[in-house]
Parts: C-alpha cells; sequence; structure tokens
C-alpha cells in the first residue's frame, strides 16, 4: 500500500479521536455523565445528601421557625421563574395538608416586596424567606428554581428534588418521616 493510503488512514483517526473527545466534552457539560466526579452532574445541585444543612438567612416575608426539631422541606424559587408560579398552588396545597408532619420553607430570590407579591398565592402554612442577593440559595448549592431540598429532624439533608409538584414533594416527605429501621412513618 502507499504512503498516500496510510496519510488518509492517520487523518481519518485523528478525526474520530477529535469527534470522540467533542462529544465527551459535550456530555460532561450538557448531560448526566460527569468524568472524575462521585456525585454525578445531577447530584450536584444542593447540598449533599447527608451532610448538615446550611442556616436558613434572609428576609422574613412570613414567619420561619428556627430549626426546630422536625423534618423540613426549603424550596428555592425566584420571582422571576414562570415554573416557580405554576407551581405555587401545589406547594400551598401540599403544606396544607402536610403541615402538622413536615414544615415547608420557600426561599425565594428577589426583592423584599416583590417576594412579598410572589408569597400571596402560597397559604399561611408556608414560611417565606426573601433572598434579595441570593446568597442563601449559593450557600445550599441551588442555582436552578424550584428546588427543593429534604432536611430532617436533626438538620441532615436526605434528599432534593428539581422542579418539585405535589406528588414529589409527598415523595420527599415520606423519605424525611420514615424510620430506617422499621420502614415505617413516625
Amino acid at each position: 500500500m502507499s504512503w498516500l493510503f496510510w496519510a488518509g488512514y492517520a487523518a481519518l483517526w485523528v478525526v474520530v479521536a477529535v469527534l470522540a473527545a467533542a462529544m465527551v466534552m459535550m456530555l460532561r457539560e450538557h448531560a448526566d455523565l460527569v468524568l472524575g466526579s462521585r456525585e454525578g452532574r445531577s447530584r450536584l445541585h444542593g447540598p449533599p445528601e447527608g451532610t448538615a444543612a446550611p442556616k436558613l438567612e434572609g428576609d422574613e416575608v412570613r414567619p420561619v421557625e428556627g430549626y426546630a426539631p422536625g423534618p423540613r422541606i426549603v424550596l428555592f424559587m425566584a420571582v422571576t421563574c414562570q415554573p416557580c408560579h405554576q407551581r405555587r398552588p401545589q406547594i400551598s396545597y401540599f403544606a396544607a395538608d402536610h403541615g402538622d408532619t413536615v414544615d415547608t420553607v420557600v426561599t425565594c430570590s428577589g426583592s423584599v416586596e416583590d417576594v412579598r407579591d410572589f408569597a400571596v398565592e402560597l397559604g399561611p402554612e408556608v414560611s417565606v424567606l426573601a433572598d434579595p442577593a441570593g446568597d442563601t440559595a449559593a450557600k445550599w448549592r441551588v442555582f436552578m428554581t424550584p428546588f427543593a431540598v429534604g432536611v430532617d429532624g436533626e438538620g441532615i439533608v436526605r434528599g432534593k428534588v428539581a422542579n418539585p409538584g405535589y406528588d414529589t414533594l409527598l415523595l420527599l416527605a415520606r423519605l424525611l418521616t420514615v424510620t430506617p429501621d422499621t420502614g415505617s412513618a413516625t
């Protein structure tokens, strides 16, 4: 075979290698494949499960009881987020139906006035904090809204979910209220 064949053959493999590297980089950036990460891309949002939850901070729009014993679902929302606006009724129904077992707290980015207007549709069972600068969300490693983090009575993160609806909040609450030893609800 001639040198031209081998040069073309080598060039073909260089193109294949470049395309393979480009695909891995795109998957790493845009899909759930993360090389060298124990948690994986989909787990990078929110505080790691099994760790202590950061302190909730912000301007109180509606009273937030401190970290009293008991499970809590912390929802991160934004006044400019359309899915957040659409989820408000479901969050209100969830808080009304399950407020006796799980506290529901919404941390919302936006000015205090905008968050106060946003919170009107959340119902009285939901505690609301305004996070104008986004500091609380950053401390909790939350970079998308809506996002929910489940915290047990000891302040340990037990679960998290993106774009939570009534059903996923119910599953998260179940995770927080079931004792691992027996599997029964507390």
